[in-house]
């Protein structure tokens, strides 16, 4: 009697724990995504992207993670197609429903991809360009945004770049958590800023709230007028391996010539002789007809002086 009552007693415990084990794992799992290929730029020279554009399309995530029958909810030319062509290449981890026995069963579940791309202007202000139009209903099960901000435009940028967020949200649509899936370096923290405030209303599975996913993408294009500078490679994108680095660009060096002759030294300055001045006056000849001095005549040693020679009186 005392064994079967131990043994009741440990089936009941056992019981109890297997129940709180199911009690406390999540009853839902929403998808969540493995493989992302952001979506393209549309050129600026084109005429239909002057403006910016707001997509909303509601796809359903299969058993087998492969996006299906993509909706869309509300769409600008040409932005759509490019987020079509994007996401039909997305790879996910199917959702789960866990049963009240604690077992997972792999579900279909609808997802919802949001995107906003910026008008080519620093602020937030009307511009030219198609606007959204609502191309449909929201279905009801996958989750809905009810408020949106447009990111501002990072003041250091000079290129375009793309934000793709996947946002966990819970039953009644709160955000839990907002996880970068890939982005262009510089970008990522005005979209989180601007993702902070959006507001979603939850999904559901078989008319009961469940937690779900929304897929939040920001496209920036460069303001005109600012100066282009070649993009950049996407650093934190998790789904591409790091470019390599591209090798310093080195001149060959030009080989000296064998045959190049030595420069000739330069010849030292000489001035110029000064030449003589032609208008010098020329010297004055002797005259020829200056009579000679006379000449002394030669005395005699011993001759006496005569007064007479000196023109002297004599009084004798």
């Amino acid at each position: 009697m005392a064994r079967l009552a131990a043994v009741t007693v440990a089936s009941l415990a056992m019981a109890v724990i297997v129940s709180a084990q199911a009690l406390q794992k999540p009853r839902f799992l929403p998808p969540r995504l493995k493989t992302a290929e952001l979506p393209a730029m549309p050129p600026l020279p084109a005429p239909t992207v002057s403006g910016g554009g707001e997509v909303v399309i509601e796809a359903l995530v299969d058993r087998r993670g492969t996006v299906l029958r993509p909706a869309i909810v509300r769409a600008t030319p040409p932005y759509t197609q490019f987020v079509l062509d994007a996401i039909v290449r997305w790879q996910f981890d199917p959702a789960r429903d866990i049963d009240y026995k604690g077992l997972e069963t792999v579900v279909d579940m609808p997802i919802t991809v949001v995107a906003l791309y910026r008008p080519p202007i620093l602020m937030n202000a009307p511009t030219v360009g198609e606007a959204p139009k609502d191309w449909s209903k929201p279905s009801g099960d996958a989750p809905y945004p009810i408020a949106t901000t447009m990111p501002n435009y990072p003041p250091r940028a000079r290129t375009g770049g793309v934000v793709l967020f996947e946002v966990s949200l819970d039953e009644a649509g709160a955000v839990k958590e907002a996880r970068a899936i890939g982005s262009t370096e510089g970008f990522e923290s005005a979209s989180r800023e601007a993702l902070a405030s959006w507001r979603f209303k939850g999904g559901s599975y078989r008319a009961k709230p469940v937690p779900s996913t929304a897929y939040v993408l920001f496209g920036f294009r460069p303001p005109v007028g600012l100066p282009q500078l070649p993009p950049e490679e996407r650093s934190d994108d998790p789904f591409k391996p790091p470019p390599t680095p591209a090798e310093p660009y080195k001149p060959t060096p030009t080989p000296a010539d064998p045959y190049k002759p030595a420069p000739t030294p330069a010849e030292p300055y000489k001035p110029e002789p000064t030449p003589a001045d032609p208008y010098k006056p020329k010297p004055t000849p002797s005259d020829p007809y200056k009579p000679e001095p006379p000449k002394p005549s030669p005395q005699k040693s011993g001759a006496a002086m005569s007064p007479k020679s000196f023109g002297i009186l004599s009084f004798r």
